[in-house]
């Protein structure tokens, strides 16, 4: 009895849906196996396996262009000896929170299956960017998954760190070994599969963009079975523009009466949060709680070290004019401070007394006009229409290009 040869095409795909649904799977485990590895042997293990792996794989791979294929040009080796240096580089980076090095493995991995997989539709090089679309569609799916698990949250950083493994590896596949199949000029089905896989990128990173807390709330009223997911923490969220005659202008992710309602909801949690954290490096406060997860406490801390890092320059200053310029940021940031934060900047340590703001108010004008920079650089509400706009156009001209492209190639 005679079997039909299995299409080697199927088992290529096979193990990248295979890879991309262990990458899926891991996701709701992915605290335990952390909790479990972190108690026994350590956080930073899971830095050492990714520098492991990539030593490794670094080796691994050189060993074959030298030995089987038999490849004598300092530029392969060079590139590769980039790449991999950028993945230490980042891996290093992310020490403090080492486990988040494990996306290199994963997408890694990933746009090594993809690249097998895609080889039997596409010979030229459009080969790479298209396994990196593709990788980075799974990547913000993964946190699309990760956003919806209960205590997990939707990281666009995570996102890029995704989409960064899966560049670099493509580039080692580029340059680094150039496989002698991949030589072909890009044709119009190879433009077409990079048009859909661009456009489906955007389309994705734009509804996450749009997916703030008042749309949760409105589509799991229609839906009452997604009504779990307003229990997670905000994926997206835009900045407002507020208008206070004694202040001047200030921008927040949340409005004035969200503000005044979790000063006054949630003041005793938050201030203990600053308490336990007052000694914490400001950087890694801000890390440890992102504006997108908590906008209220990080934007809170913001303003606090605004104001005292403003005071501070101000007692220095050699020069009047600075002296008053410093004083009077300091006075409008804690100004802020007292009014939409007052209840929580009360019960931490950070309250200012009468008597330290009576020093130096004779040194400034309270009445000149103040925009705060905190929240500022976020996209405000009308900037989401231009992000579509924008995405729509972008899907326009790609398929004005795949007719015209297709169109050029049949009369040549």
């Amino acid at each position: 009895m005679k079997f039909k040869k299995v299409n080697p095409k199927f088992f290529a795909w096979l193990w990248a849906a295979l890879c991309t649904l262990a990458i899926f799977l891991i996701v709701p485990l992915a605290r335990a196996i952390q909790s479990f590895v972190q108690a026994r042997w350590g956080p930073s293990l899971f830095g050492y396996t990714v520098l492991i792996v990539a030593g490794v794989t670094f080796l691994t791979l050189i060993c074959f262009l030298y030995f089987r294929l038999k490849i004598r040009s300092p530029s392969n080796y060079i590139w590769l000896t980039i790449i991999t240096g950028i993945y230490i580089y980042f891996t290093l980076k992310l020490w403090k929170v080492p486990v988040e090095a494990i996306h290199f493995l994963e997408y890694g991995l990933l746009g090594f299956f993809l690249f097998r997989a895609f080889r039997f539709t596409i010979k030229d090089k459009s080969i790479y960017l298209s396994a990196f679309l593709f990788g980075s569609v799974v990547g913000i799916f993964d946190e699309i998954i990760q956003w919806m698990v209960p205590l997990r949250y939707w990281d666009i950083r995570d996102v890029g760190l995704n989409s960064l493994s899966i560049a670099l590896f493509q580039i080692a596949l580029w340059k680094g070994i150039a496989p002698e199949i991949i030589s072909q000029k890009i044709n119009p089905k190879s433009v077409r599969i990079l048009s859909i896989l661009l456009g489906m990128n955007l389309v994705l990173l734009g509804l996450c963009i749009s997916n703030t807390p008042k749309r949760v709330s409105s589509y799991t009223k229609l839906f009452p079975a997604l009504s779990f997911l307003e229990k997670e923490e905000s994926m997206s969220g835009f900045k407002q523009k507020h208008r206070d005659p004694e202040v001047g202008n200030f921008y927040s992710r949340l409005s004035l009466e969200e503000l005044v309602k979790e000063d006054r909801e949630n003041s005793d949690k938050n201030a203990q949060i600053l308490k336990d954290t007052k000694d914490k490096d400001y950087g890694e406060f801000l890390r440890s709680f992102p504006g997108s997860i908590f906008p209220f406490l990080h934007e809170l801390r913001v303003h606090l070290f605004r104001r005292d890092k403003k005071f501070d320059e101000a007692l220095n200053a050699a020069r009047a004019e600075e002296k008053r310029r410093s004083f009077f940021i300091a006075y409008k940031e804690n100004l802020i401070l007292e009014k939409y934060y007052g209840q929580t900047v009360q019960k931490s340590s950070y309250k200012w007394s009468e008597e330290k703001i009576n020093q130096f108010e004779v040194f400034i004008d309270k009445d000149k006009t103040y925009t705060s920079p905190v929240s500022a650089s976020l996209f405000s509400l009308s900037h989401e229409k231009i992000i579509w706009i924008s995405i729509l156009i972008i899907l326009v001209l790609l398929t004005l290009l795949n007719y015209f492209f297709s169109r050029s190639r049949k009369l040549s």
